[in-house]
């Protein structure tokens, strides 16, 4: 007994030493009171070991190897059977000519179909963006073409609206003016062609054909869809209507504007040009310096 107080003092001096300040002797619900946790009943096990040299065996257990079973995915493992049940169904038919496929499976009907060709998909993906990118260099192209018609129509307005004036006061009429600048443009009618006098031969066809003359004016204002060539369109209606004996000033003064706006727009032309010559000119000064730089610094460290 005596040796059995010993060893219950140690027990407790264990106990105290791990979780002090807890009745040990008097409290029986140690661990569903909360009053000590998992971690100081580990703690308590390893000090009891460690002071009594007391070894807690290990359960023996029956140690089976498992083999790690390799896993199939169903669908692998039943088109693996299906697979099988199709050899052995064209090993009952015997036919070397023809390779036969069942119609039924495990009670359920099989239906057969061959896998989907994605070669027409490919070729009316490749037919829609082809399609695209004509359309789109089309468009582009239709674009550049109307920028460059507005451009010829305006850079060719000062001479044409000079032309016409002094025609004017020379005393000849609207009509037999646009008669004699159709028949001198295509007379040296160049391959591009100008869209001005393109215009002015569809009207002089359009009188002669017997469009009224003021009708046709108006459509070749509309026709070269330019501002400038509306108002001098305006100005020739006018004139037919009123029969204003002003139109000689009133082109005259159209002529000097419409030379102003052709100086401007050359003076805007050659600062593009300019700015658009600005970078070469920099590659060729950067060429010509390494060519005089390169040499020197060569027979410098050389």
């Amino acid at each position: 007994m005596e040796g059995d107080a010993i060893d219950m003092k140690e027990l407790l001096d264990i106990l105290n030493k791990v979780k002090p300040g807890i009745d040990y002797v008097n409290e029986k619900h140690l661990v569903s009171d909360e009053l000590i946790d998992s971690l100081d009943v580990m703690t308590i096990v390893t000090e009891i070991c460690d002071e009594f040299d007391v070894e807690i065996p290990e359960k023996e257990t029956e140690e089976t190897e498992v083999e790690p079973e390799q896993e199939v995915n169903e669908t692998e493992q039943r088109q693996k059977e299906l697979r099988e049940i199709i050899e052995e169904y064209n090993q009952q038919k015997q036919d070397p000519d023809y390779y036969y496929l069942p119609d039924q499976w495990d009670g359920q009907k099989l239906i057969w179909q061959k896998s989907g060709d994605r070669t027409g998909s490919l070729l009316a993906s490749l037919a829609f963006f082809a399609a695209f990118v004509v359309m789109l260099k089309k468009a582009k192209e239709q674009q550049e073409e109307m920028t460059k018609r507005a451009e010829q129509l305006l850079m060719d307005y000062p001479s044409l609206i000079m032309k016409f004036t002094l025609l004017i006061q020379a005393g000849m009429t609207a009509r037999k003016v646009f008669q004699k600048m159709s028949t001198d443009y295509m007379r040296n009618r160049p391959k591009t062609g100008r869209y001005a006098y393109e215009a002015i031969i569809i009207m002089c066809h359009e009188m002669d054909s017997g469009i009224a003359e003021l009708e046709a004016y108006r459509r070749f204002g509309e026709r070269c869809g330019q501002m400038k060539y509306k108002t001098f369109s305006t100005i020739l209606i006018q004139n037919l209507q009123k029969g204003s004996h002003r139109m000689a000033d009133l082109l005259e003064k159209e002529a000097l504007e419409a030379w102003d706006e052709r100086k401007r727009k050359a003076r805007v032309l050659g600062e593009t040009a300019a700015t658009k010559l600005l970078v070469p000119m920099v590659m060729m000064l950067a060429v010509v310096m390494a060519i005089i730089m390169i040499p020197a610094f060569l027979s410098f460290y050389g």
